[in-house]
Order: C-alpha cells, then sequence, then structure tokens
C-alpha cells in the first residue's frame, strides 16, 4: 500500500510536535522544589485562630508560638491543616509575630530558593531562582502592595529576603515577644547559613 507524500509529511510532523511536547515536559520545565498551596497556609492559621478564642477579623490575634521553636510552633495549625503537614519540610516559620505587626514581616518562608511563584504553574528551567516568603499580611491584607509575585506570599531576590528576614528578627527582639531569645537565635542561625552559602 503507498501512503501519499502529504500524509507522510503529516505524520513526521506531528511526531515531532509530540517529540517536542514530551521533551519541553520533561526537561524544559523544573518539577523541583514546588511550594505548597499558600491560601491553604493562611486559612489554617486563621481557623486556628478561631479554633482558639480568637477572632481572625481583629488585628492584634498572635500567630502560633510554642517555645519560641518554628517547626513545633507551625505544628500547631496541623488540626486545621487536615493533619496533613509534609510540606512543613520545605518551610522556616517565624514565631513571636500578630497580625497588626507591619505587613512586611517575615511570617513564613521557602527554606531555598526556587523558580516556581505558586504551586499552580511549574516555571521552565530558564527561569532565575529567588525565595519565596509568606508576609504578616499575606499580601492581601491592608494598603502594602506586595513587593513581587505570588498566591499570598511573594517572591523576592537573595538580598530583598535577607534584609527583611533581618528586619524582622530585629523586630521581635525590640518588641520582646515571648520566647523571643530562642527565636532571634534559630532565625539568625538560618540567617547566616544563607550568607556562608552566598559567598
Amino acid at each position: 500500500m503507498h501512503i501519499s507524500r502529504p500524509i507522510r509529511w503529516l505524520a513526521v510532523t506531528l511526531a515531532i510536535l509530540v517529540g517536542l511536547s514530551f521533551g519541553f515536559y520533561h526537561f524544559g520545565l523544573d518539577w523541583q522544589n514546588e511550594p505548597f498551596c499558600h491560601k491553604q497556609i493562611m486559612m489554617g492559621f486563621l481557623t486556628w485562630m478561631d479554633a482558639n478564642g480568637m477572632h481572625s477579623t481583629d488585628d492584634n490575634n498572635p500567630f502560633p508560638n510554642v517555645g519560641g521553636v518554628g517547626r513545633d510552633s507551625l505544628a500547631a495549625i496541623h488540626k486545621e491543616m487536615g493533619e496533613g503537614m509534609a510540606w512543613t519540610q520545605d518551610y522556616r516559620y517565624v514565631p513571636g509575630l500578630r497580625q497588626d505587626d507591619p505587613g512586611d514581616l517575615v511570617l513564613m518562608y521557602f527554606d531555598r530558593p526556587t523558580r516556581w511563584t505558586a504551586h499552580i504553574l511549574p516555571p521552565t528551567i530558564f527561569s532565575a531562582k529567588e525565595w519565596i516568603v509568606i508576609p504578616v499580611d499575606f499580601a492581601s491584607f491592608g494598603s502594602r502592595a506586595p513587593l513581587g509575585p505570588g498566591e499570598n506570599s511573594e517572591r523576592v531576590s537573595a538580598e530583598e529576603f535577607k534584609q527583611r528576614l533581618k528586619k524582622t528578627i530585629d523586630y521581635i527582639r525590640t518588641q520582646q515577644r515571648p520566647n523571643w531569645q530562642t527565636i532571634v537565635a534559630e532565625q539568625t542561625k538560618f540567617l547566616e547559613s544563607v550568607d556562608q552559602a552566598d559567598r
């Protein structure tokens, strides 16, 4: 049976397009270091406040602070997150903050640079790696304009990340929030590790 030339060209063109699509999907997109849903994290904190007798609409509610230890404090919202807390392995949490603190202070951050901006759209391997911070105002409350794109978060440069985390550490120290010594020590240690890695 003889296949006409146009059909052969069509088959070859389709094969090339499928191959290119497959290659781009597997090798052109960065599937590593995907963040969790930050809207879900925000709702977890607000639900935790309601469950603990606070009203999420009040401005002065404290975020969880269990002995000033980030991981233990973040674990306080496990019920509100449906008990699924595997995502916390990729994040650092800064205890000692309240809803009425300056909105640009860092409540949480992805613990390494990533090409992702939000969990919904994989970036290409050509995107620059930056840091993701979840600020106190979740980049959506108040009048402050977010400094970068994100889903209730901000994607920022390494320099901006370090400045913001240092500002947050200094704020907690000067406000002498509960367990501030532990908080400052833990966050300063991480900040110093980032400085070491940048050298």
